[in-house]
């Protein structure tokens, strides 16, 4: 008799044991997948934004670009003559010119899912430290390299508005008279940076800025383009 009750207790401990096991293992397995299911849409989300960030790059080199160009034509005419037809293939409009002299360009890439990943700690469900060092060095030391030189620029130009209306009124009154056409406009622009050393230094540092802009601006495009390359390699292998 006493054999059958160790027997029968031996038996509701073994499934309890059990029960207790598949019930911890279960519960192991629910939280493995609630965790692979926030790991892929954490990266589902980063490559969502890379591919957002990629687009605003473009955007932005294009328009630096568009800001050398112009600015050369009037630092470096072709045999020392204004080129009116190659300006006017880049801008016809007076107010775009005043404004390229007064206004600092903003480097803003979308990077909210980013923050928000941070903020709320669900980087934690990315394994991959690869991904982690690249983003890193994406978000903080490639774009703090960028954002010193738009820094730079903004200084710069910042001081222009003081220094035209003082020393160059004319140009500062040209882009709203309806009277001066485009080419008065021109002329009387490219008049002023001629005859003034200084109002030409201040372009050349612009100048120099923007070229470096954009030799970090392709810094950071190439650590983007390697998070995105990363970030496809650990999605597609599961």
């Amino acid at each position: 008799m006493k054999k059958n009750h160790f027997i029968k207790y031996l038996l509701d401990f073994i499934v309890i044991v059990f029960s207790i096991t598949v019930s911890f293992w279960l519960n192991e397995k629910s939280i493995d997948i609630q965790d692979e299911k926030a790991r892929i849409n954490v990266l589902s989300s980063l490559q969502r934004e890379v591919y957002e960030i990629k687009e605003y790059c473009e955007e932005r080199e294009a328009t630096w670009q568009k800001d050398i160009s112009l600015l050369d034509q009037f630092l470096y005419p072709r045999n020392g003559v204004l080129d009116f037809d190659s300006i006017l293939s880049l801008t016809q409009s007076k107010n775009r010119i005043e404004t390229f002299f007064l206004i600092y360009r903003v480097f803003d890439p979308p990077m909210n899912r980013y923050y928000s990943i941070i903020n709320s700690g669900d980087l934690r469900y990315v394994n991959s430290e690869k991904i982690k060092e690249i983003l890193s060095r994406l978000h903080n030391t490639s774009f703090s390299y960028v954002e010193t030189t738009v820094e730079y620029e903004k200084q710069l130009k910042q001081s222009f508005l003081p220094f035209l209306s003082t020393n160059h009124p004319k140009f500062i009154l040209a882009t709203d008279d309806s009277d001066v056409d485009f080419d008065t406009y021109l002329r009387i622009l490219d008049e002023a940076i001629q005859n003034d050393e200084k109002f030409k230094a201040k372009l050349i540092m612009i100048r120099r800025y923007l070229g470096i802009k954009l030799m970090f601006l392709d810094l950071y495009r190439k650590s983007l383009n390697e998070l995105e390359k990363e970030i496809s390699v650990v999605l597609d292998e599961g």
